[in-house]
């Protein structure tokens, strides 16, 4: 019996994987949810560039038909989310594995602190040694905020309904992969916590359309004036955004929490699965 609505995403092109899931959360006692993945590949060229207008995407030219199709995939979801009125939902891909303690997350999860918006099980290409500060105990685990951005991955996470719709207003447009433009960008209004250590993990390359980045283009030459002008400009926007990074924190964390209670966790102790 599930503990919340679980929402597994699953292209129709991808039986296997619903097979493989289906029998995986059978013998966790978990009922969930199929809802459609988007095949971008099926789009037209008019439909994908409406979803991402080329003139914004961010880091690299171009973006694939196939991450086109998570986004609206997610989106999409998110949208269930809210007309449904969820106060939680467990969101999956179909290519997660869970750990074994799985439900009682699901059923601790319903009590989580009131600024929690957004609860992530996964971590997609964690660095060496991650920042975090610890919230409080949840199932066996920490509940941790991660002080710093860049923490991808949508393969598993829990959301709120005011989360549902803080993300939904950040993504009217696809300006990046949707890992990213969801939980990267940090806001007062989009609270994201995870649990650590992680109870999911990515099997392999999703087929809902993670790819890997191409090796950027040679920089144009600029004059002196010009890199330095460019590396002040930099710094400033560092700054502003560090200062915004920390003043979020204290707000949602407290003074004591934000400024003395970061830890550093190797990745190899971040997966229990």
């Amino acid at each position: 019996m599930s503990l919340m609505p679980i929402f597994l995403l699953n292209l129709d092109s991808a039986p296997h994987r619903l097979a493989a899931m289906k029998e995986q959360l059978d013998a966790l006692g978990l009922a969930f949810e199929r809802f459609p993945g988007v095949a971008g590949k099926l789009l037209s060229v008019e439909e994908l560039e409406a979803v991402a207008p080329p003139r914004l995407w961010e880091g690299r030219p171009r973006r694939t038909s196939g991450e086109i199709g998570c986004f609206l995939s997610h989106r999409a979801l998110l949208e269930t989310v809210v007309a449904r009125n969820l106060p939680l939902a467990c969101i999956l891909e179909d290519d997660v594995r869970l750990s074994p303690d799985f439900a009682a997350i699901l059923n601790a999860a319903r009590n989580l602190p009131p600024q929690v918006d957004v609860l992530k099980l996964e971590i997609a290409m964690p660095r060496a040694k991650i920042p975090f500060i610890r919230v409080s105990a949840c199932a066996g685990r920490d509940l941790v905020f991660l002080p710093s951005d860049g923490w991808p991955g949508a393969a598993a996470y829990i959301v709120t309904q005011r989360g549902a719709k803080s993300l939904l207003a950040r993504m009217p447009v696809m300006i990046a992969a949707y890992d990213r433009q969801a939980f990267d960008p940090p806001a007062a209004d989009l609270a994201i916590f995870h649990l650590f250590p992680l109870p999911a993990v990515q099997e392999g390359e999703s087929e809902m359309g993670r790819a890997p980045r191409p090796p950027k283009a040679p920089k144009p030459r600029r004059s002196p004036a010009r890199v330095l002008r460019d590396a002040v400009r930099k710094g400033l926007r560092s700054a502003k955004r560090r200062a915004g990074h920390l003043f979020f924190q204290i707000n949602l964390l407290g003074i004591k929490k934000a400024l003395f209670g970061r830890r550093i966790r190797k990745r190899a102790d971040l997966v229990r699965v």
